[in-house]
């Protein structure tokens, strides 16, 4: 028995897509796979292009030729698509892996889940860019986060970043994977799943916040020889 596996259908059905799989095989996944990657690496170079996370590189016009300016940008652009493979890599396989240790669910059966989790983040970037890109201005903090709200009455930056990675998007994605999980038979740790589920989003928000500090600024001029 099969059954056509549809983003959007099992978006909002995750269950539906629990039981099929415990009953049925799965087609046309793989294209699906294919064409969420193809489109968060458009949105990452779209971001890339307009400008957006670029501020490091704006100096570098003033103090370099044309061509050295264009070598930078396109050193970013690859950078960035790179990052992004990662980002998407984390986020399918690497989630998947941890909730099947956690459920004791098959890593391959997380997989789908993990590719809606993908899927709504890439959609949460493509919002934020397209809300800046129509504004045509930018901010380090997401209208979609308390980052906002968190900005007006905090100092410390820290916090500010942490804050920012806790989205409606994450909401939704716990949601989903709550769902999802709990639609299983014999999952482990049901009776605090949701907390765990809630544990991992406030340890991946507590870690890219920590990225945030990282010098990207300094490390792309000592790359292009600025640190001389």
């Amino acid at each position: 028995m099969f059954f056509e596996f549809k983003f959007w259908h099992h978006l909002t059905r995750p269950h539906e897509l629990a039981l099929s799989l415990q009953t049925a095989a799965m087609r046309k996944y793989e294209i699906r796979v294919f064409f969420v990657f193809l489109a968060g690496l458009l949105i990452f170079a779209c971001k890339d292009i307009w400008g957006m996370g670029t501020d490091s590189l704006t100096p570098l016009l003033a103090t370099m030729s044309l061509e050295d300016y264009t070598l930078a940008r396109i050193a970013s652009l690859v950078g960035i698509l790179i990052w992004a493979l990662i980002y998407m890599a984390f986020h399918y396989y690497g989630i998947a892996y941890i909730l099947s240790f956690i459920t004791s669910i098959p890593f391959k059966r997380l997989l789908p889940l993990q590719l809606l989790a993908t899927g709504l983040l890439l959609m949460e970037k493509a919002l934020v860019f397209f809300v800046f890109a129509v504004k045509g201005a930018a901010a380090s903090v997401s209208f979609l986060s308390f980052g906002p709200l968190a900005a007006t009455v905090l100092e410390n930056w820290y916090l500010i970043l942490f804050l920012n990675q806790l989205t409606i998007t994450g909401a939704l994605i716990i949601a989903l994977q709550y769902r999802y999980i709990r639609s299983f038979e014999g999952v482990k740790e049901q009776r605090h799943l949701l907390w765990i589920l809630f544990g991992i989003h406030i340890a991946m928000a507590l870690v890219t916040a920590a990225v945030g500090f990282i010098p990207f600024e300094t490390l792309y001029q000592d790359m292009l020889g600025g640190g001389n």
